[in-house]
């Protein structure tokens, strides 16, 4: 009876092992687990006595998957199949029981498993709150809250974002500014997107009553996963300025935006900046530009700690303004 049980657990050790992926490198290790996904020249494979490990694709030799995995190649064609390895960094891709394809270079595999999106929105948002309050030899208070709200599906996004700064001293207004923006984005492509978009600004302070912007343009969406955002944009915005004590101007305007956020060590930090130039195309003196650059630390459920600079500069103030306004934040932030 022993020894049947032995034959048993033998059997399952050499059958678990059979239905493995397989992945080849370069210098002849070869690595048995479940192939997650390869995307952006990195490969996931779960082992079970090395969790998931966290390859470069440019070193991997040969890649032999037990089940069908889905495809992307580089022109964008997507199969389903399972994959077999041939000679080195060549594959075949088997499709059900009677197709396969011919011979493929790992080179042309843009990606193994992306993620399918369909026609299925998905929101997330965010919600910060900064400030504190002084009392006694010392009379301050400062607010400061911002938020952000996305719905994505696999060809629109939609983006709402807002911010608000009060601050007094003494019982005078020390900052009164805040911002508001609407952005609607149609993807041409998995990367390429056309943008529509619309912000309002005021700033007490700067003289400013209301900054009313209305644009449009195209963008790159350079990376898109849960460790990495990062796009590029440009386009021309129509630009009105109301101001309370000097001349109201407008103005045709060429627009460039970033937007950046990476994740670290296992999403113990996350870095972010986000930054829009405007440039006058009435006059090159004249342009607008602000940043928000910072970090937030996750501590669970949600919430993060974190700080950011705010930025913002404009070459032509109201008359009496200066150009330059800076300022440091401490956030609780929670995520959606």
């Amino acid at each position: 009876m022993k020894n049947e049980w032995n034959i048993v657990v033998i059997g399952c050790l050499l059958a678990s092992t059979a239905l493995a992926d397989t992945v080849t490198l370069l210098n002849g290790d070869r690595l048995s687990g479940t192939l997650v996904r390869m995307e952006a020249d990195m490969v996931w494979l779960k082992t079970g006595y090395a969790g998931t490990l966290k390859l470069p694709w440019a070193q991997v030799d040969q890649v032999n998957t037990d089940a069908a995995v889905r495809v992307r190649l580089a022109d964008g064609t997507e199969l389903d199949g399972q994959l077999q390895a041939d000679r080195a960094r060549q594959l075949r891709i088997r499709i059900g029981s009677l197709a396969e394809t011919t011979l493929l270079a790992l080179d042309r595999i843009d990606a193994i498993n992306p993620p399918r999106q369909g026609d299925r929105t998905n929101v997330s948002g965010r919600a910060s709150l900064g400030g504190n309050i002084a009392r006694g030899n010392t009379d301050a208070q400062t607010l400061h809250v911002d938020g952000e709200l996305v719905a994505r599906n696999a060809s629109q996004r939609v983006t709402l974002d807002g911010e608000l700064n009060d601050a007094a001293q003494d019982g005078v207004d020390t900052a009164s500014n805040w911002r508001l923006g609407m952005k609607y984005d149609h993807f041409a492509s998995e990367k390429t997107y056309f943008y529509a978009n619309t912000r309002f600004d005021h700033d007490g302070q700067a003289g400013l009553d209301l900054r009313s912007t209305l644009g449009v343009g195209a963008g790159r969406q350079l990376y898109e996963r849960d460790d990495l955002k990062l796009s590029l944009e440009g386009g021309l915005s129509l630009v009105n300025e109301d101001y309370a004590d000097a001349t109201d101007t407008r103005f045709p305007g060429a627009r460039v935006g970033v937007r950046y956020e990476q994740a670290f060590w296992d999403d113990r930090l996350k870095l972010f900046h986000n930054s829009d130039l405007l440039l006058s195309l009435k006059s090159l003196d004249d342009y607008l530009y602000q940043s928000r650059t910072g970090f937030r630390v996750p501590v669970g459920n949600g919430f993060s700690l974190g700080s950011q600079v705010n930025f913002d500069y404009d070459a032509v103030p109201a008359a009496g303004k200066g150009s330059t306004d800076t300022s440091l934040l401490f956030k609780l932030d929670y995520t959606i």
